[in-house]
């Protein structure tokens, strides 16, 4: 039978081959023990990775509702604080004002420049801007609902012009504020935010903007008895009493519309705290899931390095038994 051989240049390529292959292997099976991921992922999946993407798309969504419920949070909680903030002017002065009938002229003067002062201060809460978005514009975001009080004011001076009742001015002021083309005009937000989408197919509503009623009634309020300040009913010391009183009873009637407010807020508040509870737990596992599909076994991996590794130690063994080859040695 005739007897193939092969070349010592031949032997020397196939080693040298076999030996780089082997290095691979090596390297690649250290790299998986040592980080607990398969080198290659796609030949890990048979090539199928509709798993992996699924799992990934579920991510980047839970990643937008993070985003969202965070945004939603904040606003709601932003809103919470100016309308508690709004209730304590309210309720700082309304017992006084209540009793403002049997007030001196002086005290009534005393308690218009005060009113006028809540008012600026309630304007401003309204007017709150958190990370360079208006709270309470809806929409128009970059824009505050309310403009400065001396117009506002300036504005109700109008609509009051020829009263010369306290009845009289207080219709004209509550009139004003229901009015789209009173206060309605000079609301310089948008229109209510959408429903914020905080997880699979749930949404929360932020909706809340300057001109809810709550908000607004609570301004006319203020706003009654600030006029005093700007000598509305001059003259006439019974009337500028009668319309203090009447400013009270106006900031009293709102406390149960500004509660209900803040708890229907509230309420948002709950369910975006348990969305973003769902969602993080939902992420959790999600990303425990898409860790294991890459992972390997560690018990698998070690072996097979082991395993590699000797095949490569063989390897050099005949590598260097080769390069030894000499006619002296071959005739020995």
């Amino acid at each position: 039978m005739t007897r193939i051989s092969v070349g010592d240049a031949s032997l020397t390529n196939i080693l040298a081959r076999q030996s780089a292959d082997l290095r691979g292997q090596v390297q690649r099976a250290s790299q998986e023990v040592a980080t607990g991921r398969h080198s290659d992922l796609g030949a890990a999946l048979r090539g199928d990775f509709s798993p992996l993407l699924a799992i990934d798309a579920s991510l980047a969504g839970l990643s937008a509702y993070k985003s969202n419920t965070a945004d939603a949070a904040f606003q709601t909680a932003a809103q919470q604080s100016a309308i508690s903030g709004l209730s304590d002017l309210a309720s700082g002065i309304s017992t006084t004002l209540l009793g403002a009938k049997n007030a001196t002229p002086a005290q009534i003067d005393t308690l218009a420049a005060d009113a006028k002062g809540r008012l600026a201060s309630a304007i401003g809460l309204l007017n709150t801007q958190a990370s360079g978005r208006a709270m309470f514009s809806g929409v128009a975001t970059d824009t505050v609902p309310l403009g400065p009080v001396e117009d506002m004011l300036t504005a109700l001076q109008t609509a009051a012009a020829g009263a010369a009742t306290a009845g009289q001015v207080t219709a004209a002021v509550t009139g004003w504020f229901s009015d789209p083309l009173g206060f309605g005009a000079f609301y310089q937000g948008g229109s209510p935010l959408s429903p914020t989408p905080i997880a699979q197919g749930e949404a929360a509503e932020v909706s809340t903007t300057a001109m809810d009623p709550a908000l607004r009634d609570s301004l006319a309020g203020f706003a009654m008895a600030a006029l005093i300040d700007r000598g509305i009913l001059a003259g006439d010391a019974t009337e500028r009493g009668r319309l203090a009183q009447a400013a009270g009873q106006q900031l009293v009637s709102t406390e149960d519309a500004r509660t209900s407010l803040q708890a229907r807020i509230g309420t948002v508040e709950a369910r975006i705290e348990a969305a973003r509870t769902r969602n993080s737990a939902e992420e959790t596992s999600l990303g425990i899931l898409r860790s294991d599909i890459g992972s390997v076994d560690p018990y698998e991996a070690g072996t097979r390095l082991e395993a590699i590794q000797s095949q490569l130690e063989s390897l050099y063994l005949v590598t260097a038994r080769v390069s030894r080859l000499s006619l002296a040695e071959y005739v020995r």
